[in-house]
């Protein structure tokens, strides 16, 4: 048998030749996009608006600082079925657009996140900013606010402006 006799499966051919063997435009293959985390939340996120805690100790809040977090909710006339409760404790670290492909968002509050850990820039504590299409507010953690009034009414401020209260 003669070289010239020997066929191969044109599928063979192409996992063989990976690259073009006359060199030109290069095709680049189609990458899938990476799905987003699967992410829990405490509420039911119907208006968009994430609340971003970090608690290593517990899944989200203990009783005292829940209760402080559904006060400040109410006196914005909103509920936990308005907002998602996320406690990033939970997950590796993840820039700001990897939390907003895995959870709608509108309006977030960071409470005592370091902006510069979810890959932001510098933010004031208490001013609303844009981010990539979201309102963010940056606030102290909801530990300190409990015990500071001067703290509540600043995250009062921020919250009427993020929230148009």
């Amino acid at each position: 048998m003669s070289l010239d006799q020997v066929q191969l499966d044109p599928y063979l051919l192409a996992r063989i030749f990976t690259q073009p063997i006359v060199p030109g435009k290069n095709r680049p293959v189609p990458q899938a996009p990476a799905a987003p985390p699967k992410v829990k939340f405490l509420g039911e996120n119907q208006k968009n608006i994430a609340l971003l805690i970090q608690n290593e100790s517990e899944a989200y809040l203990n009783d005292e600082l829940f209760n402080l977090l559904t006060n400040i909710l109410n006196a914005c006339k909103l509920g936990m079925q308005d907002i998602a409760l996320i406690n990033i404790a939970q997950y590796d670290a993840m820039p700001f657009t990897a939390w907003q492909t895995a959870i709608p968002m509108k309006q977030t509050v960071l409470f005592g996140i370091p902006p510069a850990s979810m890959g932001l820039e510098s933010i004031p504590t208490y001013q609303v900013v844009q981010v990539s299409g979201c309102q963010l507010l940056y606030s102290d953690p909801l530990q300190d606010i409990s015990q500071d009034k001067a703290l509540k009414g600043k995250l009062w401020v921020g919250l009427k402006q993020l929230l148009n209260v």
